[in-house]
C-alpha cells in the first residue's frame, strides 16, 4: 500500500491514459448505428416480403428461398450487433474499475501506518505468494505489483 501512496502520480497518470485509450468507445458505438439501421433495413425487407406472398401468388419455393435469405442476413447482422454490444458493455465496466481504482489512490495517505480492509479491498484483488521473499500483487485495476 506505502508503494501505492508513494507512486501515486506514475499510477494515477498512466492509468488515466490506459483508461482515456482503451475506454473510448465512440467507433463501437458508431458501429453499433449502423448495424441498428442495417436490422431495421433488413426486418421492413421480411415484412414487405410477406406481405408481398399475402397479397400475390408466387413460386413458394422461390419465396421461401428469399425469405431464409433474407431472414439469415437479419439474424447475422443482430448477432454481431449483439457481440458489439456486450464488447461496448465490457469496455465501460472496465473503464469504470479504473476510474474506482484512481479514485482510491488519490485518496491514499501519504504513508500507511495502519491496515486499512477498505482500501485493501478497493486496491488488491488477490496476493500471490511465490517463494519466501517474492509476492505479486495483482490490483483490481489489472496491473501487478512485484514485492
Amino acid at each position: 500500500m506505502n508503494k501505492l501512496s508513494t507512486d501515486r502520480e506514475f499510477y494515477i497518470t498512466e492509468l488515466t491514459a490506459i483508461k482515456n485509450r482503451l475506454g473510448d468507445t465512440t467507433e463501437l458505438e458508431k458501429e453499433r448505428r449502423i448495424l441498428d439501421e442495417q436490422l431495421g433495413i433488413d426486418a421492413k425487407a421480411v415484412n414487405d416480403l410477406i406481405a408481398q406472398n399475402a397479397r400475390v401468388a408466387q413460386n413458394q419455393t422461390e419465396y421461401n428461398e428469399r425469405y431464409e435469405a433474407l431472414v439469415s442476413r437479419y439474424e447475422e447482422t443482430e448477432r454481431r450487433r449483439d457481440e458489439l454490444a456486450d464488447r461496448i458493455k465490457q469496455i465501460m465496466i472496465r473503464r469504470r474499475k479504473l476510474e474506482r481504482f484512481i479514485e482510491t489512490v488519490e485518496g491514499l495517505p501519504e504513508l500507511y501506518t495502519e491496515f486499512d480492509a477498505g482500501q485493501w479491498a478497493a486496491l488488491v484483488d488477490s496476493m500471490t505468494v511465490h517463494a519466501k521473499d517474492r509476492i505479486t500483487f495483482t490490483l483490481t485495476c489489472g496491473m501487478e505489483i512485484e514485492e
